[in-house]
């Protein structure tokens, strides 16, 4: 039997994350969104906050002191960060499913060195490098030719690797306590055959980082350069095998379109709910405009695309999870970021329409809401390049799969 229903420990999850949002997030969002200065978007007391409650930690199991939820769990809270504020939700998305990479492609050695740790400290945050300067799309090049792909490497000098290249675009760049780095180890091999996947903690000699991205939206996040110079670690910091990178990555890769689809789900939703009370108290020719037919129909739209969203961000999040049951669902996951992507920017659209010229004013919170939604469709892999990776497993699933 199908069942919406929360259990009472996800009902007490939402709420807590409520909690955290309604006092903190939303009093401080608007206000650190239109600091001048990139560097100073970030507030740390604001994500400590947020972590010393473990929302960075739902995938973690309990034996290393993480909450020991599912794809569920994680979906519940980074939709309701997201109505608070994209740029934290980005914060807390980063740390969870970096958090499943550890725990999907790590030893047990590995594990227990870094999980624990990550949960005990709330200042302890994830950074992933992976995108460089050639562009996010480029890192996947599926082609045979080893001269496209991955240009960072880290080439083995007796019992260490080291790294050299440049990553850009990285969330919580400069502020991590680990940055889990996708690097080449073959430049003979195909890009796909010939990465790997190196633990670097922070402070490690050779790992520096360049400038502060100054972003049009999610601004209370840090994106930033990460700089590879010389940066040896041990052979112990190596993930999986040589040259299965891409393999741990695709191995994970079908649970995290939950995260930035249930990110745009809840930005979604903050604009919908703030059009909503517009048009119920703006009057025009002596009645709310939620009266008028042209505005009542864009909003039963909008809210009819948050709903299908969900609807399809929570069944992959089942598929992924229930792979014996979903019948092949889980191997098109990325559909869990490519639909809510591209109705977040509808939606946020939609609601600047319905506040007409007010919502072109920056005392409105509108535009804040365009601005944060134009991303989506962009980061995490574009929607272009998930589409035609979607498009060539298609046969692999039959459209009868549930």
């Amino acid at each position: 039997m199908i069942d919406f229903g929360l259990t009472a420990e996800q009902r007490a999850l939402l709420e807590t994350t409520r909690r955290y949002v309604d006092s903190e997030v939303r009093p401080a969002a608007a206000a650190q969104d239109r600091n001048p200065d990139p560097a100073h978007g970030f507030s740390a007391d604001l994500v400590r906050k947020g972590m010393a409650i473990g929302l960075g930690h739902v995938l973690v199991p309990q034996e290393y002191g993480g909450y020991g939820g599912g794809l569920l769990d994680y979906s519940l809270i980074i939709e309701e960060l997201a109505r608070g504020d994209a740029g934290i939700a980005d914060v807390f998305l980063v740390n969870v499913s970096l958090s499943r990479l550890l725990l999907r492609g790590c030893n047990a050695t590995q594990r227990e060195r870094w999980l624990p740790a990550f949960c005990a400290d709330p200042d302890f945050l994830l950074a992933g490098p992976m995108t460089e300067p050639a562009g996010g799309s480029e890192i996947f090049c599926p082609l045979p030719d080893p001269t496209f792909g991955v240009r960072t490497t880290a080439v083995r000098e007796g019992d260490a690797y080291v790294l050299n290249g440049t990553k850009c675009f990285i969330s919580n760049g400069g502020l991590a306590g680990l940055y889990i780095v996708l690097a080449r180890t073959d430049r003979n091999a195909p890009n796909l055959g010939g990465c790997s996947i190196f633990l670097v903690p922070a402070r490690t000699p050779g790992l520096g980082f360049g400038k502060i991205e100054d972003k049009m939206g999610h601004r209370l996040s840090v994106v930033r350069e990460v700089l590879f110079e010389d940066c040896r670690v041990p052979l112990d910091c190596r993930m999986g095998e040589e040259g299965q990178g891409f393999q741990i990555l695709l191995d994970c890769y079908e649970g995290n379109g939950v995260g930035i689809g249930s990110a745009a789900i809840g930005l979604a939703r903050a604009a919908y709910d703030a059009a909503v009370e517009y048009a119920q108290q703006r009057v025009v020719w002596g009645q709310p405009i939620i009266t008028h037919e042209s505005v009542a129909a864009k909003l039963a739209q909008m809210r009819m695309n948050i709903e299908a969203a969900r609807a399809l961000v929570w069944k992959i999040a089942w598929a992924v999870e229930n792979p014996d049951r979903g019948e092949g669902l889980n191997k098109l996951g990325t559909m869990a970021k490519i639909l809510p992507s591209a109705m977040v920017r509808e939606v946020t659209v939609a609601a600047m329409d319905v506040f007409g010229g007010a919502g072109f004013m920056r005392d409105n919170p509108i535009e804040k809401y365009v601005r944060d939604a134009m991303v989506f469709p962009i980061y995490d892999g574009t929607n272009d390049v998930l589409t035609r990776f979607l498009a060539m497993r298609l046969p692999e699933v039959p459209s009868s799969a549930y």
